[in-house]
């Protein structure tokens, strides 16, 4: 709006001047004005982004811009950390996974394909769990894996 009202001013077609930006009052609170980000609202972001399942290099979103590189390294290694546990339970069912998957003939795993494309990995998981044994609570998991690396 003050964009508009400076170009229409140029212009001639404003009425009164653009004041002074200096004798311009405060911005009130229903306005949301620009807020400055610390290490904390970039590690918050951090955090949801990685119980999202969406992890990527956020240096460049508004929470995390502020800070150096270092800053910025060090604050991602406490979110590593902070879930070690999780990543390295990921990692070995991964391994787990790969070698069933491995260890399937192509036709299955075309018909696991198939399947998981038709029904979704939800869909097909909550079977797996209901026919299982001894349901391990991955199995939805399992076949997204499948569905996201494998199909």
């Amino acid at each position: 709006m003050t964009a508009l009202l400076a170009v229409l001013s140029l212009t001639g077609c404003g009425s009164t001047p653009e004041p002074d930006t200096a004798a311009r009052p405060k911005a009130s609170p229903t306005s949301s004005p620009a807020r400055d980000f610390d290490a904390h609202d970039c590690r918050a972001l951090l955090e949801r982004n990685y119980e999202a399942d969406n992890v990527y290099d956020a240096s460049s979103d508004a929470e995390c811009a502020s800070l150096s590189q270092d800053q910025y390294a060090e604050i991602v290694g406490t979110v590593i950390k902070g879930h070690k546990d999780d990543i390295v339970q990921d990692a070995t069912n991964e391994v787990t996974w790969d070698v069933a998957w491995a260890a399937t003939n192509k036709k299955q795993q075309g018909v696991v394909c198939e399947r998981l494309a038709e029904d979704g990995a939800v869909l097909v998981g909550q079977e797996m769990m209901e026919n299982a044994d001894e349901p391990t609570g991955d199995e939805i998991k399992m076949v997204q894996y499948f569905l996201e690396k494998k199909c």
